[in-house]
């Protein structure tokens, strides 16, 4: 009998302690996630069930809203993303948009949300509603001008060029991740099957911005730059396009070229912020062609018509310079 009663002791002392030390554990491994939320660390793929687990047991709203974040953070970073993820991190965004309004990174949550339904469930009546929330209640956030430029995007083409507004998200989607052969592929089947769509002119002017930038071939820069300046020239991008058909001409040592391309930007769209960029250029292109007459008279009608410009002490060093020349 006392030996039964010792085992049972035993017994009953041994889950006691096992019942602690699963405690202590826990209790260790919440501190844990803890800090790590403070530290505003990223969960890896072994520490993404456990972070969800710790932030579920949370009571204080500004430290679950962070964990909340963070695991988000894990899944839009993820770009293997199955249908559970997907739908995980929209849900995530969505709570912390309706529970956690207060949040240090609401501007950070409207914006990756207003993503999600753009780039992967193609919903781009919900992107418009988040971009807006965005735009109405973060005018100073860094992500307000892609919201903006999104949400003119969406509404010039939604919802009469749907089809071809997928292709251009799938287009974003793949240049998000650096991906500018398929970016490419997406935007050039736009051009292709839907030309008389404005997004057609968007895909040129991604599309020359891609070979301009990422890739170098100021060539095939130029001929999507030239397609969307002659083909649309009421395009919202039509007068950057002839801008930077000027730089690209300047890329390839063209001079002559890139006057003429500059001279048709400032003819035709003299509103634009960089005209005294392209008289400032002009100019350069001039002096490259040792065409020193042509140069100071440039640089003095920059001077004379944009005194305000950033480009007016350099020009007024040109002047003093080319007018020894000229003499």
């Amino acid at each position: 009998m006392i030996v039964l009663l010792i085992v049972i002791i035993f017994i009953v002392c041994g889950i006691f302690l096992y019942k602690l030390n699963i405690r202590k554990k826990s209790v260790e491994k919440i501190k844990r996630i803890e800090r790590l939320i403070d530290t505003e660390k990223t969960p890896e793929k072994t520490e993404i069930a456990e972070y969800e687990n710790v932030i579920n047991t949370l009571k204080e709203k500004s430290k679950k809203a962070a964990g909340l974040y963070l695991v988000a953070e894990y899944y839009f970073r993820k770009i293997d993303k199955s249908e559970t993820e997907l739908k995980k991190l929209k849900d995530i965004y969505v709570e912390l948009a309706e529970k956690y309004p207060q949040f240090e990174k609401m501007d950070d949550v409207l914006f990756k949300l207003g993503n999600v339904y753009f780039f992967d469930y193609f919903n781009f009546m919900e992107s418009i509603k988040f971009y807006e929330q965005l735009s109405r209640e973060f005018p100073s956030s860094k992500w307000i001008k892609v919201a903006n430029a999104r949400l003119k995007l969406i509404k010039s083409a939604y919802p009469n060029e749907e089809p071809a507004l997928k292709k251009y998200a799938l287009a974003e989607k793949f240049f998000e991740v650096q991906d500018f052969d398929k970016t490419m592929e997406q935007l050039k089947s736009i051009i292709t099957a839907y030309q008389t769509s404005k997004l057609a002119g968007d895909a040129c002017y991604f599309l020359g911005d891609i070979f301009f930038f990422k890739k170098s071939d100021y060539n095939m820069a130029l001929n999507y730059y030239s397609q969307l300046a002659d083909k649309y020239p009421l395009h919202r991008h039509a007068g950057n396009a002839q801008f930077k058909m000027g730089e690209t001409y300047r890329k390839l040592q063209k001079y002559n070229e890139a006057i003429i391309a500059y001279k048709k930007f400032l003819e035709n769209y003299n509103d634009f912020q960089y005209t005294d960029y392209a008289q400032y250029y002009i100019a350069q292109c001039y002096e490259e062609l040792k065409d020193w007459t042509l140069a100071l008279r440039t640089y003095k009608l920059l001077v004379t018509n944009y005194s305000e410009s950033i480009w007016v002490g350099i020009a007024l060093s040109k002047i003093k310079n080319l007018e020894k020349l000229v003499k």
